[in-house]
């Protein structure tokens, strides 16, 4: 699904599957709270007519995600036209992150720059994994990719919209050659 802006909403999830015949669906969100959804009465979602409001009727939380009832959707035909859309609240609804911990959509486009050598290039992917997320910076076809850790990750600057990163020998594709 093609990406989306808007700018007055932010995404915290996506429908990964129907779960059920009545209309259910198995969301996983986009951070690591997993009763993330518990505290929405209504959530938005795009499909191709354009972003449409629901009405939360029933959240239960899984090991997998969490089972969300929407009103008006009834049956898995219905919810089936739901997957994969994401699940976005308006903006002024995002929650307060512990320090040190950021949205994904607050870091795409950070500019990011090595303490030593400079302009490294524009984050422009998070790779979520199981250990830690890995940002990808890429400076025209060349592509960094940098652990989301505090031994690489020296400064991140929101407002500014910067990120300052120590790479070690070897990040670089210069560097490998």
């Amino acid at each position: 699904m093609a990406e989306i802006h808007h700018p007055e909403y932010i995404a915290i999830g996506k429908f990964v599957r129907t779960r059920g015949t009545r209309g259910h669906l198995l969301a996983v969100p986009y951070s690591e709270l997993p009763d993330r959804f518990l505290s929405l009465s209504t959530v938005y979602v795009e499909t191709p007519l354009g972003m449409h409001g629901f009405v939360i009727e029933e959240v239960q939380i899984r090991p997998q995600g969490s089972v969300i009832k929407l009103k008006g959707v009834d049956t898995r035909e219905a919810a089936a036209e739901l997957v994969p859309c994401e699940l976005w609240v308006p903006r002024e609804q995002q929650i307060a992150l512990p320090e040190d911990t950021y949205f994904i959509h607050d870091l795409i486009g950070l500019s990011v720059y090595d303490v030593e050598q400079g302009y490294v290039g524009e984050l422009v992917e998070v790779i979520q994994n199981t250990g830690n997320d890995v940002y990808v910076v890429q400076e025209g076809a060349r592509e960094v990719l940098i652990p989301a850790v505090g031994e690489f990750i020296k400064e991140v600057n929101l407002s500014e919209r910067k990120m300052v990163v120590r790479l070690i020998e070897g990040m670089r594709e210069e560097d490998a050659d």
